[in-house]
């Protein structure tokens, strides 16, 4: 059966990623995920910094699947970059919630097969 994005499914997708991780997954803990696999060099030990940074990456990575911004390369340390395509401090604080917890469901449901 499809899982759609609604707040009951979204309570699932946290219950299944603290079991797989063996965490209490927050959406902070989704967005680094997302992060991880994005930058694309796997688990390993982060600094407090380069966890802020992978979470930022999270949520870049999410606002492009909006359309709000675009891949843009990669830096110097081979993070990617995004340009904004549509102007972010247009959105709400509870749309951009919205809109990250929306994309970050459908993101991590394709990403763990659910």
């Amino acid at each position: 059966m499809e899982m759609t994005y609604n707040e009951e499914n979204w309570d699932r997708l946290v219950l299944e990623l603290s079991k797989r991780f063996k965490v209490t997954a927050d959406f902070d803990f989704m967005l680094f995920l997302i992060g991880i696999q994005e930058l694309g060099q796997g688990m390993r030990t982060y600094s407090r910094q380069e966890k802020m940074d992978l979470i930022n990456l999270g949520k870049c990575t999410l606002l492009s699947y909006e359309g709000y911004l675009e891949p843009n390369g990669k830096d110097d340390d081979g993070w990617p970059k995004f340009k904004e395509i549509k102007p972010l401090k247009s959105l709400t604080p509870s749309l951009t919630n919205h809109l990250l917890k929306k994309s970050a469901f459908e993101y991590l449901k394709q990403q763990l097969n659910l």
